[in-house]
């Protein structure tokens, strides 16, 4: 693919390329959360609660994987000047492939460390980690780092240009063939071997249409030392930001799962499925389109950016206030009307996890802090978070159990604020307009909600 640098791009077609690839990416990630929503649904009737814990936690511990090894290639093929070029795309996939089989080497060793733990009686008896089934299941993950080693340079390349139609196409095809294999396996086996397969099967149809579907041809491994030295410069925050952000972000169930039963972690999984619905709208947008647009906004002027920055911020606002209050309201009919008794202490912690979609707000001004070669900002939020809940979820279970355990996990995400709002003043982005939406949206979602519980009320008596 080929970029001929042209005059800067002026703010009215920026504005519409964000509005059309913010329709294409609601309508795939909707599609694709239903999907996964409905798949979990029907799940729920084939296996136990003890499947969703034990799958939970593999997917938590490849996870932090996935992030502790993260070196911002993608970021960096959006951000750089260089982005489309053949030997910059090509040092980043060597890259990427380097990474691939590293971690592939690391999440061998790590199942062999649980194996071994196990064996030596090192968890407590009951808790996820102490399942015989966790190794091997860790082990299979491995694939899942080769495979996405592997996954074309023209993700970033769609990236970059905002072409989110091919994106969620994908995404969507990916989501499909792992729905099918997964609920075909779990009706034939009634095994937790199901989910795992799944997963494989999203990963790998993931990989081989990234090569095939996306337009573009594929760029081949290479080495530039100018270009590998701009990634790995760039990646080194990144990589720093990552595990702490991830830490900061999924922390709880690293602590939970080695303190809950496999059963009632597997039931906290299910309130993190459903919140994970509308966090992955959000967090798709936020990645796709909020991004990409800062770090265009930023190639025509800072104006610009601050422009954009703005709307932005508001329309995020909107939508996490309303959705925040409304889940604290009235989220725990989500698990009382679809699903079945053995499920239903879910429904408490979803609307407990409802409150943590307002303290993410500030992931718009993190954008524009990597958008502006400032990622130390993201990792200083990130720290504050992290602390936050390794000092407070253990303190919390121990003096009131899961309800203070979960309270903590929210609490700990808005800890985070005073450096967003640093940043913000520091670069005239701290405004009454970009302030005053946010808790009028928190309030208007209470009466939603609120609503939604007097009318279920009505209509079932």
């Amino acid at each position: 693919m080929t970029h001929t640098m042209a005059s800067p791009v002026p703010l009215v077609p920026l504005r519409t390329k964000m509005l059309r690839a913010a329709g294409w990416l609601l309508g795939g990630n909707i599609s694709s959360q239903a999907l996964r929503l409905l798949s979990n649904l029907i799940l729920t009737r084939l296996l136990v609660p003890e499947a969703f814990g034990l799958v939970a936690a593999v997917n938590t511990l490849y996870f932090a994987l996935v992030m502790f090894s993260d070196l911002g290639v993608w970021q960096s093929v959006v951000k750089s000047e260089r982005g489309t070029q053949a030997r910059f795309l090509g040092t980043a996939w060597a890259v990427q492939l380097a990474r691939g089989v590293l971690l592939c080497g690391v999440v061998l060793l790590i199942a062999v460390g649980f194996q071994w733990a196990g064996a030596q009686g090192f968890f407590a008896q009951g808790t996820v980690y102490a399942d015989p089934r966790l190794a091997p299941m860790v082990a299979v993950f491995a694939v899942c780092a080769l495979l996405q080693g592997l996954e074309s340079m023209k993700l970033a390349l769609a990236q970059r240009e905002l072409q989110v139609a091919y994106l969620s196409r994908l995404e969507v095809a990916s989501q499909i063939i792992a729905t099918t294999v997964t609920l075909g396996l779990a009706w034939l086996t009634h095994s937790v071997w199901s989910l795992v397969v799944g997963t494989l099967a999203a990963a790998a149809a993931r990989t081989v249409l990234s090569h095939i579907y996306l337009p573009g041809s594929n760029a081949r491994p290479c080495w530039d030392r100018s270009c590998a030295k701009e990634i790995i410069g760039f990646g080194k925050w990144i990589f720093l930001s990552s595990i702490i952000g991830f830490l900061a972000a999924h922390g709880e169930k690293l602590i939970l799962g080695a303190t809950l039963t496999t059963a009632s972690f597997g039931i906290f999984s299910i309130a993190s499925t459903l919140m994970l619905a509308i966090m992955g709208v959000y967090g798709a947008l936020n990645a796709h389109i909020i991004f990409s647009a800062l770090s265009e906004s930023l190639r025509v002027s800072e104006k610009a950016s601050v422009q954009v920055y703005g709307r932005v911020q508001q329309l995020a606002d909107i939508f996490l206030g309303v959705m925040a209050g409304g889940i604290f309201m009235s989220g725990h009919w989500a698990v009382q009307l679809f699903y079945d008794s053995r499920y239903q202490e879910a429904g408490w912690m979803f609307q407990w996890l409802g409150l943590s979609l307002l303290a993410v707000r500030h992931q718009v001004v993190e954008q524009l802090m990597f958008a502006k070669g400032s990622p130390q900002w993201v990792t200083a939020s990130n720290l504050l978070r992290a602390v936050s809940l390794g000092l407070l979820v253990p303190a919390a279970y121990a003096w009131g159990g899961e309800k203070a355990a979960i309270a903590a996990v929210v609490a700990s995400q808005f800890v985070s604020w005073p450096v967003a709002l640093w940043f913000k003043s520091r670069h005239g982005l701290l405004t009454w307009a970009s302030e005053r939406v946010w808790l009028p949206a928190l309030c208007l979602g209470m009466l939603a909600g609120w609503a939604l519980n007097l009318s279920i009320l009505f209509f079932m008596h």
